[in-house]
């Protein structure tokens, strides 16, 4: 059945729900049950079956037969991130009882002199974990947090921090699980055949990365917010003020900072306590990628890096390195091995919050899907539009249907099967790159922005803030960056003829200055009760 514009109802619902309410997982759970009636025509039995239905298939795993049979199997990659994310809250606790964080918390407050210098070494770590988003949101956060809470920056800008240096980076990187998706799916939209045989996915894809604009300036907007002092506006100035005037890390979110609270630090901890279990973790989880990718079967590495399972890498690095971790720990004396039992149970509470909203928004998703929204979305594109236009339009739908069904990958799989033969239809082969860097620069910018992106969840996973503070916070730092990119994609639209560095040059300076521009006066005006939902 062909539900046309109803089909935007549950993402509508849910991230609408969401930014009034607060209130994630019932935002969540209610726009799956407005998806479920409406795909079962309202009828309330079969629409309860279908919620538990759906609920169960995001995490079901149907069978296990060894490494190739861990891509496509069921949910299994669902299954092993949640397991992955249960192995990382237990290692956090494990970490935090041995003192380790604060110890290098203390450490590091020697050798990082200001809140600037903490941020700012935030962001470069971000930046050299390119390798895979989860990876980078999770491991950044882990290691981060006890230096910036240290100078007294807000869980939530910490978050900003995180997410802004995950996806908008991977999509830069050529060896990254991000870069395997989109050079898959150019493949499948027929660069390198045919019209487009003097192409190649992968020099499309080079290509592509001047173009690019969203996580270009995005990466761009952080050292800018990061090097200039008071330059925060909307909510995210009453979340660094609090942090700043009173300590208070969680702008009076008083159960996130109790959970983290629960875990006492014991006295003598060391350096090495945190430091050795996350190196363990960082080559165990790169390791582990390159084997899923086949390095044992014959692959080289850096084609085992673009064929990388990266659910299956981080599940067994998490694994290699907790067992690693306990054992360690209990041989030096770091944590008694009585305690153990108990710090896996706090581990695990830890994670509960970021498992419940991502099986939730699994599920939403998979409703869209059975309403076929992305569909809905990818045919409003209408031909009879001017050419120079287009890219804007891609970045415009790619960025609503990334936003609307919280998956930048699926939006790849949707919108680069249409622009690329839009391109060649329109006889006009030079548009192929800015129309996939639009499509790509749209997908990065909803999956930034969206409530319901896994990405986002990682992210105040990560940073051990509300779910919700942090979309709130960052959201108008992404709306702004998403403004300018829409209007610098029309130039690109208008520039092309002049030349692929010219036109890349003129859109990129364009959207920079002008979000600095505008960043600049917003962060001067008293804008911060008008932005900011109570």
């Amino acid at each position: 059945m062909d539900f046309g514009i109803l089909s935007l109802l549950p993402p509508v619902v849910a991230i609408g729900l969401a930014l009034i309410t607060k209130r994630v997982y019932m935002s969540l759970f209610l726009g799956i049950l407005a998806g479920s009636l409406l795909y079962n025509n309202w009828n309330i039995v079969a629409s309860a079956s279908h919620i538990v239905n759906t609920i169960i298939g995001s995490v079901e795993l149907t069978s296990i037969t060894g490494i190739s049979s861990f891509t496509g199997v069921g949910n299994l990659w669902n299954l092993l991130i949640l397991l992955f994310l249960v192995m990382l809250g237990i290692l956090i606790a494990l970490i935090t009882r041995a003192g380790g964080a604060l110890a290098y918390g203390n450490w590091a407050s020697t050798k990082i002199k200001s809140k600037e210098g903490a941020s700012l070494s935030t962001s470069l770590l971000g930046i050299l974990l390119f390798i895979d988003d989860y990876f980078n949101c999770l491991t950044v956060g882990t290691v981060m947090k006890p230096i910036t809470d240290k100078f007294k920056i807000s869980r939530a800008k910490l978050a900003y921090i995180i997410d802004s240096t995950a996806a908008p980076v991977c999509i830069l990187m050529p060896v990254s699980s991000w870069f395997a998706a989109v050079v898959g799916n150019l493949g499948e939209s027929g660069v390198g055949t045919g019209a487009l045989s003097s192409m190649s996915p992968s020099g499309v894809f080079f290509s592509a990365i001047l173009y690019n604009t969203y996580a270009l300036v995005a990466l761009f907007m952080v050292s800018f917010i990061i090097s200039f002092k008071k330059m925060d506006f909307g909510p995210m100035k009453v979340h660094e003020k609090v942090a700043t005037e009173t300590g208070d890390l969680f702008n009076g979110d008083a159960e996130t900072a109790a959970i983290e609270s629960e875990i006492e630090p014991l006295s003598g901890g060391k350096i090495s306590y945190l430091v050795l279990p996350l190196v363990v973790l960082i080559l165990a989880i790169i390791f582990a990628f390159m084997i899923s990718g086949g390095l044992f079967a014959g692959v080289g590495i850096i084609e085992s890096f673009l064929s990388m399972d990266a659910s299956w890498g981080l599940f067994w690095g998490g694994l290699v390195t907790l067992l690693f971790t306990v054992v360690y720990f209990i041989v030096s004396k770091a944590v008694p091995a009585k305690d153990i039992a108990n710090l896996f149970a706090k581990g695990s509470k830890l994670m509960l919050p970021a498992i419940t909203i991502l099986i939730l928004a699994w599920s939403l998703g998979s409703v869209i899907g059975d309403l076929g929204t992305g569909t809905y979305l990818s045919s409003l594109i209408q031909n009879s539009l001017p050419v120079q236009i287009l890219p804007a339009i891609l970045f415009l739908l790619s960025g609503f249907m990334a936003f609307s069904t919280g998956t930048s990958w699926g939006t790849f799989g949707i919108m680069l099967p249409i622009a690329v033969p839009m391109a060649v239809g329109l006889g006009m082969p030079e548009f192929v790159v800015p129309f996939v860097a639009a499509v790509l620069g749209g997908a990065i910018y909803g999956d930034h922005s969206s409530p319901i992106s896994d990405t986002t969840i990682m992210s105040s996973t990560g940073a051990g803030t509300k779910h919700i503070d942090h979309v709130q916070t960052q959201l108008p730092y992404t709306t702004l960056i998403g403004i300018m990119a829409f209007l610098g994609y029309l130039i690109v639209g208008y520039t092309i003829n002049l030349g692929y560095w010219v036109s890349g040059l003129i859109n990129l300076l364009f959207v920079a200055f002008a979000v600095y521009i505008a960043a600049s006066f917003l962060s001067k005006k008293h804008v911060v009760n008008a932005l900011q939902i109570n």
